[in-house]
């Protein structure tokens, strides 16, 4: 691998775009616009369950509203321009990028491949465990107040044994080999060194009984393949953070930067949720939002100007107001927040009027007239 400066954002295809990923995909596109990098999109489809149909095109759509740009990933090809991309219908037509495909359930050869170079290390090992053991297990765990982990039951079958029960037909997942003693020790940009107890770590599971790889193992194949400098991603991901390094050192591949922000919450102090109002953008925007309010806003959830640069950088910090090219100038990942971020509705209003009154009054009458016949206020 080299030097080159390449970040991605690996939704799953599950639904509208949340506030939260928002954030996320708008830090880690700065950042790679800051150091002069790509920015992919790659889609992480593998739980099958969980996609929602058309997922994909809508998540493409509305980060072209937001003014969020890939260089690589799926491409949606309209049947008149891609300029009309607001209006048309579309398709996913073939990809931007030499590192595709940027689906993953189009690239399970790939996984395929990847895992048998760690069979043949025993890195991993077959588990043949049913899920009525495995509930059992969890079961009893949970009496006696245990944490609830996999009792490695299946980590020292010989080899012979191995290919007798996938003789006879039974299932089987491959799990990671965790070590058993000593500490793991990993770098997260943010926060410095964080280390985690060996006993800790479960063996989880890379591959399902269907032969489709779980997160844990094709994000982590597909960073190194496509080359990703800064792996970016939400705080929540720390506790698998070990695993991934550790499945990086079995391939023996160089580990990317990581960068895990935290996540954004209501003013309960829980996480956002539907229950609570609205949380997708696609929400936002049907009542009106801007998507440079959007933006300046999801900007500050997570990142501060230092007074120090303020007089360098000519920027008034007491309105708070960002164009997405002055974000690209400004952003230093050393200057983003560890601790969580409180959504203010409020504030975001105050944004999104900001923004309004400075809009070109005839631009700004030409999006007000489809709200009006929508409230039956104008034919």
């Amino acid at each position: 691998m080299n030097n080159k400066i390449r970040l991605r954002f690996a939704p799953s295809p599950t639904g509208f775009l949340h506030i939260g990923s928002l954030r996320t995909v708008l830090f880690s596109y700065l950042i790679a616009k800051k150091l002069n990098g790509k920015f992919i999109l790659r889609i992480e489809d593998t739980d099958q369950k969980r996609e929602v149909k058309g997922a994909i095109k809508g998540l493409i759509k509305i980060l072209n509203w937001v003014n969020i740009k890939f260089d690589e990933g799926p491409i949606l090809i309209s049947q008149k321009k891609i300029k009309d991309i607001q209006n048309s219908k579309f398709k996913i037509q073939n990809y931007l990028g030499e590192y595709g495909p940027y689906i993953q359930s189009e690239r399970l050869d790939i996984y395929k491949i990847n895992l048998e170079k760690l069979l043949k290390t025993k890195k991993v090992y077959h588990c043949f465990c049913t899920p009525e053991r495995l509930q059992k297990i969890r079961e009893e765990q949970q009496s006696k107040k245990l944490p609830s982990r996999y009792d490695k039951k299946c980590r020292n079958l010989s080899e012979e044994e191995i290919r007798q029960k996938i003789k006879a037909g039974e299932k089987f997942v491959i799990r990671q080999k965790m070590p058993l003693q000593g500490e793991v020790i990993v770098y997260d940009e943010l926060r410095g060194e964080i280390k985690f107890k060996a006993k800790d770590l479960e063996d989880h599971v890379l591959i399902k009984s269907n032969g489709i790889p779980t997160y844990q193992f094709a994000n982590v194949v597909d960073d190194h393949l496509m080359e990703i400098s800064h792996v970016t991603r939400a705080d929540e991901w720390i506790s698998s953070f070990p695993k991934n390094i550790l499945l990086y050192q079995s391939f023996g591949w160089k580990i990317p930067k990581f960068i895990h922000f935290p996540v954004v919450l209501n003013k309960e102090g829980g996480k956002l949720s539907k229950r609570q109002g609205d949380v997708s953008v696609e929400d936002f925007k049907e009542k009106g939002y801007l998507p440079e309010a959007l933006i300046n806003f999801c900007v500050l959830m997570g990142w501060h100007l230092k007074k120090s640069k303020i007089k360098n950088q000519n920027v008034n910090l007491d309105e708070e107001i960002f164009s997405m090219k002055e974000l690209i100038k400004l952003i230093e990942i050393k200057d983003m927040r560890t601790s969580s971020s409180i959504f203010d509705i409020e504030k975001l209003n105050w944004m999104n009027g900001y923004y309004i009154r400075k809009m070109n009054l005839n631009k700004l009458t030409e999006m007000c007239v489809p709200y009006l016949i929508k409230n039956k206020l104008i034919k």
